[in-house]
């Protein structure tokens, strides 16, 4: 996108001052460090990744699955034409987002929720134009709540393993400690 300003004087009708800037959405994008989110019902691309991948509002886009040597599986993404017919795929909306619902997406969340892009590179070792691995990016949200959970458990454990030490001793302290014991 285009911002363009200047100045217009009315009298001689002259255009002065004439200003054009890009005011491009991918320099927000670049300081996301991934280019893929997947959320309820859709994926969400960043500008960066809409350009890697050449596509535009209206595209189909696919996301597969590549394996090598039986073993390991992961996830690949291009326009729908690279991999099958160009009719399948899911369509590229303008806001960069695609639907993306059901057993689709429940596959791809076993892989993670953010991705980038990195090159694919096929069996002969020839990297594909247009066609990008999605390698999981830890979510730093994730990973402060989850470390928070950990303590948290950790010391509700602490806790319990304490009272019941302190039961103990108080049983055995008893003088008559053996018809203290509920078993």
């Amino acid at each position: 996108m285009l911002k363009i300003s200047f100045n217009f004087d009315e009298t001689t009708q002259k255009v002065t001052n004439l200003k054009v800037e890009s005011t491009n959405s991918t320099n927000t994008a670049s300081t996301k460090p991934f280019d893929l989110e997947v959320e309820e019902n859709k994926i969400c691309l960043t500008s960066n990744a809409i350009n890697k991948l050449g596509a535009v509002a209206g595209d189909r886009l696919s996301i597969n699955y590549w394996t090598v040597d039986n073993e390991t599986t992961y996830p690949i993404i291009s326009k729908s034409d690279v991999f099958t017919d160009g009719a399948d795929g899911q369509k590229l909306t303008k806001k960069g987002t695609f639907s993306f619902k059901g057993q689709q997406r429940t596959s791809l969340l076993k892989f993670g929720t953010l991705f980038e892009f990195t090159e694919f590179q096929d069996k002969n070792g020839e990297v594909k134009d247009n066609v990008f691995v999605l390698t999981p990016v830890k979510d730093e949200r994730l990973v402060d709540s989850d470390s928070n959970f950990n303590t948290e458990k950790q010391i509700v454990a602490e806790l319990d393993s304490e009272r019941v030490e302190d039961e103990i001793d108080a049983i055995l302290k008893e003088e008559n400690y053996n018809d203290a014991l509920p078993f």
